[in-house]
């Protein structure tokens, strides 16, 4: 793929009527953004293909009851019709009609998709899929229902039928319209987006920048609530937290099947597909769309002026999600209110401006929509954190500080916080170990001279990680002559090409290393319960904080040897032993676990720590007991950045690095 020189991320944004008025010129107007934003993404050597591009539109009623009657089967009642669309790779309709039907809903017919195959590339067209829309009436759902109804639906097709069929939309309330195409070919492969009944009161459009993903036309966006410019470089983290979260989750909306929509994520899909399937489960479950998203991209209220009210909102949610970090821009709807959110960074651009008429387009930059002679009533931007939102209903624009004002004012979040949360108090106290002691550990974990001389050393008294040349000549470890730490066989996944360094200051402003310990609740409900959290401010801890962990009383601690005698096992069993300690100790009611290698010996080996916390934790995994407790490391080995980023990246809710 070849892109030009502004192609370091995507294009992304809206257009709408505030006032709710649907037409045919929002999407035509739509349509036209996403072309010029076609910069953003890569172009094949074909001048084709694209990396992908795509809108998402409320559902254009009026335009399919045209279409349905064509195909002779009978409308439903105005509000009772949804529409999926299907990229089909197999022949799965009558599979697909049969689970629609075991959710209460009528089949009424398919309809193939207009599509001009001129418009696509040849690496396009080589990929493409069949695309058909399946016209369903939802007049047996009560209406509150049917949204729910559809997802469970769709997520039953999705396991059923596997890769024989995708779903961009399944819905009563919008459709989408994407594709592994160049946005300057997409009305030309759809002559839908032509047609003048195909009316919206909004337009959320995506061009797609491949940055982490092969182009694919399942991966174009939007996505079914968002359009998502940006990389989450928290990715892996965000997923195996939602992992844990599913052990516990459960929601009235989805009676007793919640057990289908499991596993919520899969590892096989793009960053931003993951972030839509939580957003669009948060939006199902009653949270307002912007409640959805700033759960998942918080801003940076650590060390925000806010008062009292909002600053205990965002820290209250930050007992129940791991930020989905990264350079991000954000648009989102739920058929009913569209906006936009960005990062805490700002590192993505998102520019606004509203017509006296009640025109406001929204997106990564200005001058993508040609608004003629309209009188401009407010220009603006989205800052790092800020988010805007559009009730189509009601008519209304609400900013940050509105909306946040809003959400904070539903629950008391502040009283939940000073009665359930405890905080680590940051104490220090001197170390017991002798120095003879302390060597024939280091000799142990296998520290070198030049590694205490000079690295260790000089972070004990500089306080900051030192500065190496580029060039790397360390052998990969499998190469190496002298055994390795396990930690050199990982290293850090995730895209570095589009994220620009982070100064020092911006880094103290935006940036947090707090960590909450203690069983995890259920994140789709909002009780007292769940302030029920153990913060502290750092991951990495000292003896004084560790021996504070120890002795309170609030959280059940169970602290647990990963040394084993060398005369009595080999390290396979050892591990194993090491895994039915742990599981019995949550079972018993222990809710911080303690993994420590402090007593190793002459006699007595340590099992890898990395080794050690991954195996336990694939052990509580396997036996769904993450969401209970939290496990940290007490460790000899560990002594650079690298070593305990990752502990900490695999889950570990605390490092005391004690040597």
């Amino acid at each position: 793929m070849t892109n030009s020189a502004q192609s370091s991320s995507c294009g992304v944004g809206f257009i709408c009527n505030i006032h709710g008025a649907a037409s045919h010129e929002i999407v035509a107007k739509g349509v036209e953004a996403v072309a010029n934003l076609t910069h953003r993404g890569a172009v094949g050597a074909d001048g084709k293909t694209g990396d992908g591009s795509g809108i998402l539109i409320r559902l254009p009623r009026k335009f399919f009851r045209r279409e349905i009657q064509q195909l002779s089967s009978p409308f439903p009642a105005e509000d009772a019709l949804a529409v999926g669309v299907f990229f089909l790779y197999g022949n799965a309709e009558q599979e697909i009609e049969s689970i629609i039907e075991s959710y209460e809903l009528i089949p009424l017919g398919w309809r193939d998709v207009p599509t001009n195959d001129n418009a696509a590339g040849s690496a396009a067209l080589a990929a493409k899929p069949r695309i058909r829309h399946l016209f369903i009436d939802v007049s047996r759902i009560a209406r509150l229902e049917r949204a729910v109804r559809l997802y469970l639906a769709r997520r039953a097709i999705e396991r059923t039928c596997g890769t024989s069929a995708y779903i961009p939309s399944l819905s009563a309330d919008v459709i989408s319209y994407k594709g592994m195409l160049v946005a300057t070919h997409l009305a030309e492969f759809y002559p839908d987006l032509d047609d003048n009944e195909l009316e919206s009161p909004f337009c959320m459009f995506h061009q797609r920048f491949s940055t982490n993903t092969s182009p694919d036309w399942t991966l174009a966006q939007p996505f079914r609530v968002l359009a998502h410019n940006g990389e989450i470089n928290t990715i892996q983290g965000n997923r195996n937290w939602m992992a844990t979260l599913e052990q516990v989750m459960h929601h009235d909306a989805f009676g007793g099947r919640m057990d289908r929509l499991l596993p919520l994520l899969s590892h096989e899909e793009s960053d931003s597909a993951s972030l839509d399937r939580i957003t669009e489960l948060l939006i199902l479950s009653g949270f307002p769309p912007e409640h959805a998203v700033m759960m998942c991209i918080p801003p940076a209220w650590e060390n925000e002026p806010l008062d009292r009210k909002k600053k205990a909102f965002f820290e209250f949610h930050s007992l129940l999600m791991k930020p989905w970090d990264g350079p991000a821009a954000v648009a989102f709807t739920d058929g009913e209110t569209i906006g936009a959110h960005m990062d805490r960074n700002g590192l993505r651009p998102l520019r606004y401006t509203l017509t006296e008429d009640g025109i406001l387009v929204l997106g990564s930059e200005m001058g993508m929509v040609d608004l003629g002679q309209k009188a401009i009533k407010e220009k603006g931007r989205l800052g790092p954190g800020e988010t805007i939102a559009v009730n189509l209903t009601k008519g209304n624009i609400r900013f940050t500080d509105q909306i946040v004002e809003e959400l904070a004012s539903q629950k008391p979040y502040g009283d939940w916080l000073d009665t359930h949360r405890i905080r680590l108090e940051d104490k220090h106290v001197p170390t017991k170990a002798t120095a003879t002691d302390i060597i024939r550990k280091q000799v142990a974990f296998g520290y070198t001279a030049e590694e205490i001389g000079h690295s260790l050393k000089d972070m004990a008294g500089t306080g900051k990680e030192p500065v190496w040349s580029m060039g790397d000549d360390t052998p990969l470890p499998p190469l190496a002559e002298r055994p390795q730490l396990l930690f050199r066989y990982f290293k850090q996944k995730f895209s570095q090409v589009t994220n620009p360094p982070i100064d020092p200051i911006r880094e103290q402003m935006v940036m947090s290393l707090r960590i909450n310990m203690g069983p995890k609740k259920n994140l789709l409900f909002h009780t007292a319960e769940h302030a029920r959290r153990f913060g502290i401010a750092s991951p990495v801890l000292n003896e004084g904080q560790i021996r504070e962990i120890e002795s309170q009383t609030a959280f059940p601690v169970s602290k647990i040897s990963i040394t084993y005698a060398r005369t009595a096992m080999d390290l396979s069993r050892a591990v194993v032993e090491l895994q039915r300690t742990v599981i019995d100790a949550v079972n018993s009611g222990a809710e911080i676990i303690i993994l420590s290698d402090i007593d190793i010996s002459d006699t007595n080996i340590a099992i890898p720590s990395l080794l050690a916390f991954s195996a336990s934790y694939k052990a509580l995994n396997s036996e769904r007991l993450t969401n209970k407790a939290s496990v940290i490391m007490e460790t000899g080995e560990a002594r650079d950045t690298h070593h305990l980023a990752c502990l900490i990246g695999y889950g570990a809710s605390a490092v005391y690095p004690y040597l």
